[in-house]
């Protein structure tokens, strides 16, 4: 009993040590080319950690689904028997959901240490946040993979990482528009589908993905979709506050409509999640200047 007991650990230790070095290594490269101002090399060498991201999330997931014998003489036939679980669409829609919080997490952290030039203390803020978040769904994701089911206490969790992923990619969303001056309209649609991502796979990991709560979501996301339009309208300066904006309406909307599912919204909940909205709300309004104003495009 003590041998594989041993043996599971050292295999969460690898686990989480080569995610940390993906992350951590992976984003301040990230950060020096940025500084270096070489952009080219910078969109190919992001492309390149998210595909080794993608390459050791498949590996975790490959270790759970694979066929439990993969021994052939046949190159084509071994390569077949490891990616035959894919075959399955149950298999390929459970793999493919989890690939969104950790691809909104490094993109957005992408998005604003690019441009965010030389800004050396709000790149390693970035960088630390993002790679502990990165590595705290990598883990329990290992988990799931391994039980089949996610607990309680990791739903939680995930939860607030999804608090930061929204706030992460709401502000580089809003903030690489401005800065490369695209359509606001690019913007509105990030907004919604990153909103329906990530409530869309919250059902999912809680098994409640029926066609109602999907119309609850579309819901959601079109709401905050319209916010994002007032946000861009108001907002000139501070777009880290415009997207803590944008996650308090999310983190309003998620939790009534949490409640709602699991037949727990009262008057009483509705009211403390009111009030903590107002309270993140006042908080953002007193930080945020909005006679200050920059050029940027008009539309």
């Amino acid at each position: 009993m003590t041998e594989p007991r041993v043996f599971s650990r050292w295999h969460k230790l690898v686990a989480i040590g080569v995610i940390s070095f993906i992350s951590f290594a992976g984003l301040e490269s990230l950060a020096y080319i940025s500084n270096l101002y070489q952009m080219q090399l910078y969109l190919q060498a992001s492309g390149m950690i998210y595909f080794f991201m993608i390459l050791w999330l498949y590996f975790l997931f490959d270790v759970h689904y694979k066929e439990q014998s993969l021994i052939s003489s046949n190159l084509a036939h071994f390569v077949v028997l490891r990616f035959k679980h894919f075959l399955k669409w149950e298999h390929l829609r459970y793999f493919q959901n989890y690939l969104i919080l950790p691809g909104i997490l490094y993109w957005g952290a992408v998005i604003l240490i690019g441009i965010n030039f030389q800004q050396y203390k709000l790149q390693q803020f970035i960088i630390i946040a993002t790679s502990i978040s990165l590595i705290t769904c990598y883990t329990f994701f290992k988990e799931v993979f391994h039980k089949r089911e996610i607990n309680t206490n990791h739903f939680i969790i995930l939860t607030y990482v999804k608090l930061y992923a929204s706030w992460l990619i709401y502000a580089a969303s809003l903030g690489i528009i401005w800065y490369y001056c695209f359509t606001p309209t690019i913007f509105y649609l990030v907004i919604f589908l990153v909103t329906f991502m990530l409530l869309y796979q919250a059902l999912f990991q809680f098994a409640e993905l029926s066609l109602k709560h999907v119309f609850y979501v579309f819901i959601i996301s079109a709401l905050l979709s319209a916010a994002s339009y007032f946000v861009y309208k108001l907002w000139n300066v501070n777009y880290f506050s415009a997207g803590l904006f944008m996650t308090a309406v999310y983190n309003l909307l998620w939790n009534l409509f949490y409640n709602k599912i699991n037949n727990t919204l009262s008057a009483r909940v509705l009211a403390e999640q009111v009030t903590i909205f107002v309270l993140i709300v006042v908080m953002v309004l007193g930080v945020t200047n909005f006679k200050a104003r920059i050029e940027r495009c008009q539309f």
